[in-house]
């Protein structure tokens, strides 16, 4: 049973640099919406002589009760951490012996986000938290935001192109809409974001033409119907959140070379997962995929609620 974490926001931990900014960020983000911190430490234990040792008592004991010492390890130092830096806010912590994906996406299904850092080494304690993170982004039932430590971001895709001028450095909150039920839902979490962080939201539709030599008056006509596309996503948010200030730009640019510059600089980059049915669910859409690989960022990666 997951009912404990319901409306939490829940972090893995796992004592590394990656962990930790993981953890900064959730518990920044908990004070900002009044929720409960839950901080999930899950032990995969590590079998010496591969899967051989399963089949030795002691040995797999052993293993189980290392796994499990050494999430409480960094549960430990993760909770010095909160009540040294957020003394008032409320947390909770959980060590799990199990599969780190699959104890985070059980979670997802009650918790109102899911926070893991990119790369991080353990598990959470004991596999590539990479992995991990892809894994629980496409199976996760809510919103997951994946933080890198700083400057640890791999340099954008398609660096030799030269994007439109309009894909700028923009700090505040940037999502990419693209018109699909998915962005949708992307675009109400990041209204939110920006609402409850008091910053501007910039939008981000970027569309590409294999048409040689376009015309400036046609490449005119080709952003306005784009920009008039965007502007239809967002219909409704805007009068939700009168506070935030929009900012729409339709750069003519690869979709994820174009997110990933919009969001050099910015509190947050917010992507729809469209998500698909059965194994098939196992792989992130290409844009998410790409984004969570290459933005210097934290990103959220927001399911389509029908196929979460």
């Amino acid at each position: 049973m997951t009912s404990h974490v319901k409306h939490c926001i829940v972090v893995g931990v796992d004592g590394s640099p990656a962990s930790d900014a993981a953890l900064d960020w959730a518990a920044a983000e908990a004070v900002r919406r009044r929720r409960r911190l839950h901080l999930c430490g899950v032990g995969e234990r590590e079998l010496p002589g591969g899967d051989a040792a399963m089949y030795v008592t002691e040995i797999l004991e052993l293993a189980e009760t290392d796994a499990v010492a050494r999430a409480e390890a960094a549960l430990d130092a993760a909770a010095a951490r909160v009540s040294e830096r957020w003394p008032g806010l409320e947390f909770t912590r959980e060590s799990v012996l199990g599969n780190p994906a699959g104890v985070l996406v059980e979670h997802s299904a009650h918790a109102e986000s899911i926070v893991l850092g990119h790369r991080g080494h353990g598990v959470i304690v004991g596999a590539l938290l990479g992995s991990v993170a892809h894994q629980v982004a496409a199976h996760a039932s809510c919103p997951v935001v994946v933080v890198r430590t700083s400057g640890a971001g791999a340099t954008a895709p398609g660096t030799t192109f030269q994007p439109d001028p309009e894909v700028l450095r923009t700090g505040g909150v940037v999502v990419g809409v693209d018109g699909s039920a998915g962005s949708e839902e992307a675009v109400g979490y990041a209204f939110d974001e920006a609402a409850v962080r008091g910053c501007d939201l910039h939008v981000v539709k970027a569309w590409w033409t294999s048409t040689a030599g376009l015309s400036r008056s046609l490449k005119l006509d080709f952003q306005n119907a784009e920009r008039l596309a965007a502007s239809e996503t967002l219909v409704g948010w805007a009068d939700k959140y009168p506070d935030v200030t929009v900012h729409v730009t339709v750069p003519m640019a690869p979709t994820v070379a174009s997110l990933v510059r919009a969001g050099t600089g910015a509190e947050l980059l917010v992507v729809g997962n469209r998500g698909l049915g059965g194994f098939r669910r196992l792989l992130l859409g290409s844009v998410s995929h790409g984004v969570l690989q290459h933005a210097t960022c934290p990103v959220a990666i927001v399911r389509n609620a029908e196929s979460a």
